[in-house]
């Protein structure tokens, strides 16, 4: 029997915790029902001695996916990779190469902390840390900026993004695979050729980062579609019509599937 390990998200990593957990649990369930043999840790529990032949994490912190990193090279199958996750948080390296890879941004750049002025800002805009998946503002004042700021300050960050705000009709998405999950109201909201532009470019997102399970967000600005976040595997939680446990079974397959067809 596959012996199989879930690994937790970290509750300060974790956007929504409760939500989070519940989708690795589900996640669980469907690959017992496969015939995996399934153990949950928290990350803090998953030592250097563990020996299954495949994790599927939810895990964020540095500390554990320099571990996952290492169970890869002994020959443990890793989804998400923790190379994919890492890269995912570096906010800076993955907004240049989705530039590059030619997905649509609203205009963004990098900023010290230390060296930010609101008159740096062009107008309204969303402020997120370079190297985290929370903490973001939204400022269109300058009472907003020096909160935001004092709050980066207090938190450590060194340096921030800054993103100009698309005004928009917003979109979430989920990719599982090679398939793009969107609102059940998407096609007959918005034009066939925006929800292709939308798919495709959330799996230029996924080419570039390396990650299979993710999420994030698009603003559509007329016919024209920004991607505005990518975070590694979310909740689930958050889209009309695709509940968590239709996630779970079609996340499972994914795992399957991926490990099966694993490179040696």
């Amino acid at each position: 029997m596959t012996k199989a390990i879930g690994i937790y998200r970290e509750f300060k990593l974790a956007g929504e915790p409760g939500k989070d957990q519940k989708i690795l649990d589900l996640t669980a369930q469907e690959l017992r029902k496969k015939g995996f043999e399934v153990l949950l840790k928290e990350p803090k529990d998953f030592s250097e001695q563990e020996s299954p032949d495949l994790v599927f994490t939810m895990a964020r912190g540095k500390e554990i996916n320099g571990v996952l990193i290492e169970k890869q090279r002994q020959g443990v199958f890793v989804i998400n990779s923790p190379e994919a996750i890492r890269f995912s948080f570096n906010r800076k390296l993955t907004y240049q190469k989705m530039i590059e890879a030619g997905v649509n941004l609203p205009r963004t750049k990098a900023i010290k902390v230390e060296n930010i002025n609101f008159s740096d800002l062009e107008g309204k805009s969303i402020l997120k840390p370079s190297d985290r998946h929370e903490f973001w503002f939204i400022v269109d004042n300058e009472d907003a900026f020096e909160k935001a700021i004092q709050g980066y300050k207090n938190q450590n960050i060194e340096e921030i993004i800054v993103q100009k705000f698309i005004k928009g009709r917003h979109i979430k998405y989920y990719v599982i695979g090679g398939e793009v999950i969107l609102p059940k109201n998407t096609e007959r909201e918005i034009p066939s050729e925006v929800i292709q532009k939308i798919k495709k470019q959330a799996l230029l997102a996924g080419q570039v980062t390396g990650l299979k399970i993710f999420g994030g967000d698009f603003i559509v600005e007329g016919e024209f579609p920004f991607c505005v976040d990518v975070n590694d595997w979310p909740s689930m939680a958050s889209i009309e019509g695709f509940d968590q446990e239709e996630a779970a079974f079609k996340t499972a397959n994914l795992i399957e599937r991926e490990y099966v067809h694993r490179k040696f």
